[in-house]
């Protein structure tokens, strides 16, 4: 991996991924949906800037030392012209780009009840500041008509998270309006 991963909720992929510097490039948060059954990753509607992206990736979030086994994985080919989002753009897992090489990873199903993280790295240019990646992390559950949900770990500005039901717990304590996962996990 080119870059240092941290969390969503930070403190967890810190200690999952660490790297130099992570402590100064907290990601910035990535909001998560759902377009057409697949995960997508969005820039929020409230950040102000374009980026140019350079990649994305989702990983499963795994215990620390086992190693970083890509899910998938879309990178801004040598010399292609990146993509530009806007507040609001999201990248969508399993779509591809022109310009960007996809590559699946692993198996061809997601797994039931396990987190996952969804990364976005835009390009680092001379003379942009700011943090490079945009993070969110979320968890595969079945809806009641059997389809797939991925389902959001959403922080909130407390230091609380938002655990979905299928979530465990990776960071802050459970906010009040969610799920309470257990400490076991």
């Amino acid at each position: 991996m080119r870059c240092s991963l941290v969390a969503i909720p930070s403190c967890l992929l810190i200690c999952l991924y660490g790297g130099a510097n992570a402590a100064s490039s907290l990601p910035n948060r990535l909001d998560l949906r759902q377009i057409d059954g697949l995960p997508a990753g969005c820039l929020p509607k409230d950040y102000g800037d374009v980026i140019k992206l350079d990649r994305a990736y989702i990983v499963p979030q795994i215990p620390v030392g086992k190693g970083t086994d890509f899910r998938w994985s879309l990178e801004r080919e040598q010399d292609a012209m990146p993509v530009r989002l806007r507040p609001g753009n999201c990248v969508v897992f399993g779509r591809p780009l022109k310009g960007y090489e996809y590559e699946r990873h692993g198996g061809t199903q997601w797994v039931l009840g396990q987190t996952y993280v969804l990364v976005v790295e835009r390009i680092d240019e001379p003379g942009i500041r700011g943090r490079l990646n945009y993070v969110g992390a979320f968890c595969v559950m079945h809806q009641p008509d059997k389809e797939l949900a991925f389902v959001p770990y959403i922080d909130h500005a407390d230091g609380t998270t938002t655990y979905p039901a299928c979530g465990r717990r990776i960071g802050g304590p459970p906010a009040p309006d969610g799920f309470r996962p257990s400490d076991d996990h």
